[in-house]
């Protein structure tokens, strides 16, 4: 449907009154008590055309507002994406000649009076003497980009435990694990037109994980079948899941998956293990066990013709490295990458005197044509190598 003025109702219904009286036609005066029905009956259609049209838009996630975007994506079992905190690497280190134990509980560190980062030990903790380490994944309150370099020495603090005064604590720098914007109506929009997964308990619980502000990403893969399956190397049972975060876990997602499906969780040899304590389980709790994305490795080489007297060899390879390395090597997982995605970075730098002749992706020393990544891994640029061509 689409909208019709008054103006345009009005005069199509008197001209198909004049069809039927040529070669006379009606008089379009106020003083014509025919005219005014016709101008009444013009006023009720477009009432009734603008309710149909504001109707067959409402739930039509291309033309509708934005208010209505936001019930319509509840309908096909999707939501906003609200992004994610930034992230930060901090080891606890023993350097006294005794084994310290790190409690249970909530440690941040305050990168200044606003910011924390914080972090959950999830069960008691031995750190070994002369040097033995912990690390951590701390995430900032805030969804939001926050840069922190590396430091030998930060103070880490709790309100509920005692942190050892022995330890020492230290943060690697964070650039690979910087927080996300929430995502932009515009983008919003055209995921709901063009993303074919639809509403389902796995697809819901997805959703709700990567907007948990300590997750940067986090997929489910559920064995709906009679028999088990292996993904990624992964054996899951039938009716298991199998859930891969990246971020800092935390007690809270047990009760988050309870609440959307209660099936058994596939454990690895490095998964995290979180647990609901409810009465309604026969054990009195529900054990959840979450398995870190890992990383799907990769290399790039690229062949480029260079004038150096606008730009030199060291300069050009820094910055192409250092641009993919940034747009490529992130904690959220993605399904494709392809050459034409690396030239358009590239392309993008504006680098004068460099002509990018050619992008050849490798894994494990084979060149491929795009990477098919699978849900349990994340994109890691490994290398990035050069080739001057004639």
């Amino acid at each position: 449907m689409q909208i019709v003025t008054y103006n345009e109702i009005l005069t199509s219904l008197c001209d198909n009154f004049d069809s039927l009286i040529s070669p006379k036609i009606m008089s379009r005066s106020n003083t014509n008590v025919l005219y005014l029905v016709f101008k009444a009956i013009a006023k009720g259609y477009e009432v009734i055309n603008n309710i149909c049209v504001t109707l067959s838009n409402k739930f039509d996630p291309e033309k509708c507002s934005d208010e209505d975007l936001e019930s319509v994506a509840k309908l096909v079992g999707t939501e906003r994406l609200s992004g994610s905190a930034s992230g930060l690497y901090i080891t606890a280190t023993n350097n006294t000649g005794t084994d310290i134990t790190l409690s249970t509980g909530v440690y941040y560190y305050s990168l200044d009076t606003d910011t924390k980062f914080v972090f959950e030990v999830l069960e008691d903790t031995v750190i070994r003497a002369d040097g033995g380490s912990v690390s951590y994944i701390a995430m900032t309150e805030e969804v939001g980009s926050y840069s922190v370099t590396a430091q030998s020495s930060i103070t880490v603090e709790s309100d509920d435990e005692e942190v050892p005064s022995d330890l020492t604590f230290s943060c690697t720098d964070n650039s690979s694990l910087l927080g996300t914007a929430a995502e932009t109506i515009l983008e919003f929009r055209k995921r709901v037109n063009t993303d074919p997964t639809r509403q389902n308990s796995v697809v819901e619980l997805e959703t709700e994980l990567k907007n948990l502000p300590y997750l940067f990403d986090a997929s489910v893969r559920f064995n709906n079948s009679l028999q088990e399956e292996v993904y990624d190397g992964i054996t899951i049972p039938s009716y298991y899941m199998a859930i891969f975060y990246s971020g800092s876990p935390r007690t809270e997602i047990a009760e988050i998956v309870a609440k959307k499906s209660i099936f058994p969780t596939v454990a690895t040899d490095d998964s995290v293990e979180v647990v609901y304590t409810n009465n309604v389980f026969v054990d009195g709790n529900y054990k959840v066990n979450l398995i870190p994305l890992k990383k799907y490795e990769f290399t790039v080489e690229v062949g480029y013709k260079i004038n150096t007297s606008y730009i030199s060899k060291t300069s050009a390879q820094t910055k192409i490295k250092t641009a993919l390395q940034n747009a490529l090597n992130t904690q959220v997982h993605t399904d494709y990458i392809s050459e034409s995605e690396i030239y358009t970075i590239i392309a993008n730098l504006n680098l004068v005197g460099l002509t990018l002749l050619n992008v050849d992706i490798l894994v494990n020393n084979v060149s491929v044509d795009y990477l098919n990544i699978p849900k349990s891994r994340i994109p890691y640029l490994a290398d990035v190598t050069f080739e001057e061509l004639a």
